[in-house]
């Protein structure tokens, strides 16, 4: 391992295996989220290889000297504090908050026009940072996508008094609506790790829609269906929607789609308009709301941190 110009390091002969692992290793290193053996291999931008491979290639030169390993996690020798020590905190804090995520989860399925619920984030990875939450994607009847965010914001902030932590909804989409526009790392990975917490075949349906997932993650698993698949309509829940069917229903959702997009435009005035609506995606089959464009600030360091590293020399969809 030798220093370049400006004190990165750069591997000496790796091989291509071993620069696929430390690409790997430094995407969930800008979360500080150590990796085992089968976490890399899930991970890896290629497919010709194995586990036993996969370990091979983090245990020998030149790729150990930049590596340490504890409890079977992999991680950036130059971190100045122990991930793992984190990561376990972070895990036992996500058992605590995934028994949250399906008490609330009991409450939003039978809430008007919700034919679904998922957690994404950190959480759908197994861990919570002590300032995390709870990210929920809400799937709603088609047609009805801004009537279910307007009931379950009011119910935020009526009945949690506008709590976030335990209660996050940033991303609504309709039952019918697979497709998924941006393409990268970061959005990959986040449908590939939806958790379903109910109706768990649209989630792999929405995976399996987006084959183009594997071109970031070629080994990784498709959601699973089992055990939390889409549960028949309550009767309490199909009279709650019967004043919003037909017509009025629809008239009412695009008028709400129009005031939501409204809203945010006077909130956000100093976001360039391109920005706005990539942040705030006003369309009739999808809500999104992420003010803090976390999604480009991640992607930026990740590029920085391959240039640093020498490996970014990587095909575009690597980085």
């Amino acid at each position: 391992m030798t220093a370049n110009e400006s004190g990165s390091f750069l591997l000496s002969e790796p091989s291509p295996l071993q620069r696929d692992v430390l690409r790997t290793i430094l995407y969930f290193d800008i979360f500080r989220y150590p990796l085992s053996s089968n976490e890399i291999y899930t991970y890896l931008p290629s497919n010709s290889t194995s586990l036993a491979e996969v370990h091979h290639a983090c245990v020998n030169p030149p790729l150990s000297a930049l590596l340490r390993e504890d409890q079977g996690l992999y991680y950036l020798s130059q971190s100045e504090t122990n991930p793992v020590v984190d990561r376990r905190l972070n895990e036992q804090r996500a058992r605590w908050f995934m028994k949250i995520a399906k008490a609330m989860a009991w409450v939003i399925r039978r809430c008007p026009f919700v034919r679904g619920l998922g957690v994404s984030g950190e959480l759908s990875k197994g861990v919570v940072s002590q300032d995390g939450d709870i990210d929920l994607v809400v799937v709603t009847a088609p047609k009805r996508v801004w009537i279910t965010r307007t009931i379950l914001i009011l119910f935020k902030k009526v009945f949690l008094l506008n709590q976030k932590k335990f209660f996050c909804v940033n991303h609504f989409i309709a039952e019918d609506y697979y497709s998924v526009s941006e393409k990268n790392r970061y959005i990959a990975l986040e449908i590939a790790t939806l958790t379903p917490l109910f109706n768990a075949p649209f989630f792999s349906r929405l995976a399996v829609s987006n084959p183009w997932i594997r071109e970031y993650y070629p080994n990784i698993h498709s959601v699973s269906t089992e055990g939390v698949a889409a549960p028949p309509q309550g009767l309490f829940q199909k009279f709650l929607e019967l004043p919003l069917k037909g017509a009025f229903g629809d008239r009412l959702d695009q008028r709400l789609m129009q005031w939501w997009g409204a809203v945010w435009r006077k909130r956000y005035l100093h976001l360039p308009e391109d920005k706005l609506l990539k942040l705030f995606r006003t369309e009739e089959s999808i809500s999104t709301a992420y003010a803090g464009d976390f999604l480009s600030r991640i992607l930026q360091e990740y590029s920085k941190r391959l240039a640093a590293f020498g490996l970014d020399d990587a095909p575009e969809k690597w980085s």
